[in-house]
């Protein structure tokens, strides 16, 4: 049982090597003129290696959009779960997606530009169960801080809007090389303004906050 776990093990590294390499071939050359070659060179590994890992080229890049969503919404949900305030929480969400972003701006820029690429088809599945999961978490941290009078109740677009629009939008700028604050002074205030919009308070009209 150990030698296969550990062989399991290997093959997930050896996956993951793959992927980031792919990434960083994609990124260089991009899609269309990166070739399975290139890929194998950037991560030491044979033809063999990455077809027993993945079927194809389009394959592969769909692969690495999964993982990058994979690592934004776990690291975004487990920093949620460590904040003892819905200030806190809100705070959380803005400063994780921006220095994510930050980190992570190779994977960031492949998922803003390829979220309606042809190689996406075959992995709607898959994207729509991963967002359903993240959005219930969200949502049930959320609905427990509106019910302890803590934020206040939006539409669930509505919410979204005004909560991850202003970290994608500085997102969008920041990896498109034009933004001229630096992330932190940027999260600081964002933060601020995203939670002088839904912390709580007087809400006027008849807002729903609906789970998924």
């Amino acid at each position: 049982m150990k030698k296969l776990n550990s062989t399991h093990a290997q093959s997930s590294i050896r996956q993951k090597q793959i992927i980031e390499a792919a990434l960083a071939c994609f990124t260089e050359k991009g899609f269309t003129e990166t070739s399975i070659a290139d890929i194998c060179r950037k991560a030491g590994a044979s033809t063999g290696s990455v077809y027993h890992h993945f079927q194809s080229k389009a394959g592969l890049a769909a692969a690495v959009y999964l993982e990058g969503i994979r690592d934004y919404q776990s690291g975004m949900t487990r920093k949620l779960s460590e904040q003892e305030s819905a200030r806190d929480g809100i705070h959380a969400i803005v400063y994780y997606h921006l220095n994510w972003v930050k980190k992570n701006p190779d994977w960031a820029r492949f998922l803003f530009q390829k979220r309606h690429a042809d190689f996406m088809g075959g992995i709607e599945a898959e994207m729509n169960q991963l967002n359903a999961e993240f959005a219930k978490a969200m949502s049930a941290w959320y609905q427990k801080c509106v019910e302890a009078g803590r934020l206040r109740i939006f539409p669930r677009d509505v919410l979204i809007s005004l909560i991850l629009g202003p970290c994608q939008e500085f997102s969008r700028i920041y990896i498109s090389g034009y933004a001229s604050s630096k992330v932190d002074d940027a999260a600081r205030g964002i933060a601020k303004a995203v939670w002088a919009s839904v912390g709580q308070g007087e809400c006027k009209g008849n807002f729903i906050f609906t789970l998924p």
